[in-house]
């Protein structure tokens, strides 16, 4: 009963010196700010408005606002099976996994154990007293449950899953980013693919009235009317226009090939029905520019890198500060299994140690000097990425609104050209030219 009470004595002493000194340290190292970007009150091109239409395309399938069934199923065979995809996801449950086995850490580690063994010792083996000179032969069991903990004085575990936190929350942000570039170079292609097919279409026409032209030189020709130099010209014209509608082929096959990569199937048993493209795009508001910084997964990625680079600081910083432990063991020894665990055979022991850097050689220091140096790059691909971020967003809104100019000139020509072609008609049926 006595050992009994002491054993409770020392498990309470061992508690109490673990709370005094883990209320006592402290942590080292910089606290992270999330760093401040510039933002513009509005962007040059287009109109800034916040109406919550942009949000609201953001952070769902932004695609449906195309209102193109196709485009739907390939979205969501593309989510469920590429490739790439599925790597990121990989890297956050290793990102996970890697943040648990930090946590772990901070709590004490318990080991069991046991033992047996028949041992022999020499007749004239130093300070033989016990046997009287003779050798001496005994069993030896042991079970034992041994305890060990670092205290974390300086914060050292503590930023250590700092950093592990954030970079699995860099990891996530980087799904995102994956699923955002599959999604929108897939809707690129796919739409790619459609103006092919319209071009194609075009060009089948164009063929047909080309042949027709064909057919009524030869006609003229054998009538004395027009010479084989005009039935060269336009056999010309065709195989001209011919040779361009075959070109268009292979880019259809090119982007139809990436299309089946993109959502994770084989090229050799993926196609896609000719649907050439109409219509005009939707209208999607620019939104604020101090939007951008919370909807770009990218820029997420990288501030939590940063985050994790700050934390990593601290790491390196405790390392040069004493480190604390405590180590404590209880278990049962006995030459006889029978009486191996009444408590006249139970053993326990209590202990404490410091180890603490006296010469490292600048090993230490440099050790910071490198985390800091790695903070500055970290804070440097952050705010190259919020200014990348604000050109690519301008470069779009600026090639939106040339390209609404384009098209209103390519509808003005397209205009122009029916006229002439019925100027030409009517000059035709009125015998004013051949």
């Amino acid at each position: 009963m006595f050992q009994q009470i002491q054993i409770m004595n020392r498990t309470k002493v061992f508690a109490s010196v673990v709370a005094l000194i883990s209320l006592a340290g402290c942590t080292v190292g910089p606290k992270y700010h999330q760093p401040s970007a510039p933002v513009p009150p509005q962007f040059k091109e287009g109109t800034s408005s916040n109406n919550g239409k942009t949000d609201a395309i953001a952070y769902s399938n932004w695609w449906t606002i195309f209102n193109d069934p196709q485009l739907d199923q390939l979205e969501q065979q593309a989510d469920a099976a590429n490739q790439d995809v599925k790597a990121a996801i990989a890297r956050v449950d290793q990102a996970q996994a890697y943040l648990k086995a930090s946590r772990s850490y901070l709590f004490p580690t318990i080991t069991a154990g046991g033992s047996a063994s028949r041992n022999r010792e020499a007749q004239n083996r130093p300070n033989n007293g016990n046997t009287n000179g003779r050798a001496a032969t005994y069993n030896d069991f042991q079970v034992s449950m041994l305890l060990g903990y670092e205290i974390d004085m300086w914060g050292r575990l503590r930023h250590s899953v700092e950093a592990a936190s954030a970079m699995e929350q860099s990891n996530e942000a980087n799904v995102r980013f994956v699923r955002l570039v599959v999604e929108t170079g897939l809707a690129i292609d796919y739409y790619g693919l459609r103006e092919l097919d319209a071009e194609r279409e075009v060009l089948s026409s164009t063929l047909q009235a080309l042949q027709q032209a064909v057919d009524l030189t030869e006609r003229r020709m054998s009538g004395g009317l027009a010479s084989e130099y005009d039935v060269s010209i336009a056999k010309t014209l065709f195989d001209q226009t011919d040779a361009q509608a075959k070109q268009i082929e292979i880019q259809r096959s090119q982007f139809e090939h990436v299309i089946a990569v993109l959502t994770g199937q084989p090229a050799s048993s993926f196609s896609l029905a000719r649907n050439p493209l109409r219509g005009t795009p939707p209208s999607i508001p620019a939104g604020l520019p101090s939007q951008l910084l919370e909807r770009r997964p990218d820029i997420s990625q990288v501030e939590r890198a940063l985050a994790a680079s700050n934390a990593q600081i601290g790491v390196a910083r405790a390392a040069q500060f004493p480190q604390f432990s405590l180590s404590a063991a209880a278990g049962f020894e006995s030459v006889n299994p029978a009486s191996l665990l009444s408590w006249q055979n139970s053993l326990t022991s209590l202990g404490g140690g410091v180890l603490a850097p006296v010469f490292t050689g600048g090993r230490l220091k440099a050790q910071v000097e490198q985390a800091r140096a790695t903070y500055r790059e970290s804070l440097a691909s952050y705010e190259q990425s919020v200014l990348t971020a604000y050109q690519q967003v301008e470069d779009q809104l600026a090639a939106l609104r040339i390209l609404t100019d384009e098209a209103h000139s390519e509808a003005n020509a397209v205009d122009d050209a029916q006229r002439t072609e019925q100027v030409a008609m009517n000059r035709y049926k009125t015998g004013l030219v051949s």
